[in-house]
């Protein structure tokens, strides 16, 4: 569980407290964005799409 000082932090532009709070939600993040891929032979795997990761984060930061 993330302390309530280290959200304080971040939102108040602590950037070691925003890169504590972008780790906290990076599990959550890599559900979220985990979906199925095609590889060069056809074949279904699954995997994180870094540019939909990438821009929750972005929108995480923002909202802090």
């Amino acid at each position: 569980m993330m302390s309530y000082e280290v959200m304080v932090a971040a939102v108040s532009g602590d950037s070691e407290a925003m890169q504590k709070v972008l780790a906290y939600f990076d599990g959550y993040m890599d559900q979220l964005c985990t979906h199925a891929f095609l590889d060069e032979s056809g074949r279904v795997e699954y995997g994180v799409d870094t540019l939909r990761k990438t821009q929750l984060q972005g929108k995480l930061l923002a909202a802090m």
